[in-house]
């Protein structure tokens, strides 16, 4: 699950914005290209433990990975199949209730000194990295574009480019572009399962 669909999740059992940068945090380390080994702010910790519990409950679910098959067969590539289910999923959930309030707080809370001065970073530059992100993201906003089928094949061209495995060529790229509005219609369609699953089995 991508930063935004984890912002929802994370209301589903904690209201605070901590928690649900907490539930963000992970992605974003990822994001800045480093890890995040602390949060000590005990509700941020706790939000952080309920990313990876919703991870693992998300990856098991049989809408999740059925959709998933069915769209690495289409772009003969799994590790694309994988980071568009995400993004497209993202675009899908930008109108439930309460989702984009709770991703805006959650990015304010990071602001608070209590809250950033609690965060370890694998990088020296790490605190650096991440206010320049969380900066960037809050003047950005709720993220609509996810809604724009090519602004995700781009977004995903751009993830894959930073893991030399799965960095796509200029064919696959435009494969991806061609195909993203029918993944995205997919995943729209299974997004609804795809939340009440994943609070049955976090909740």
């Amino acid at each position: 699950m991508n930063f935004f669909g984890h912002a929802l999740a994370a209301t589903w059992r904690d209201r605070e914005p901590a928690f649900a940068l907490g539930a963000m945090l992970p992605d974003f380390a990822g994001m800045c290209g480093m890890r995040l080994h602390a949060a000590l702010d005990p509700e941020t910790a706790a939000g952080v433990d309920y990313h990876h519990a919703t991870d693992r409950a998300f990856h098991m679910l049989e809408p999740f990975s059925r959709a998933t098959a069915v769209i690495a067969e289409q772009l003969m590539a799994r590790g694309v199949a994988h980071v568009g289910f995400e993004l497209c999923l993202d675009g899908a959930l930008l109108e439930q209730d309460g989702a984009a309030v709770a991703y805006e707080a959650a990015l304010a809370a990071g602001a608070d000194p209590s809250v950033d001065d609690s965060l370890r970073w694998s990088a020296t530059d790490g605190g650096e990295r991440w206010r320049s992100l969380r900066a960037r993201l809050a003047a950005h906003g709720t993220p609509f574009e996810y809604r724009d089928p090519a602004r995700v094949a781009e977004r995903v061209e751009r993830v894959l480019s930073r893991r030399r495995l799965l960095a796509l060529d200029a064919e696959a790229a435009a494969i991806v572009a061609r195909e993203m509005p029918d993944i995205a219609a997919r995943v729209s369609r299974v997004a609804p399962a795809v939340l009440v699953q994943l609070r049955a089995a976090l909740i």
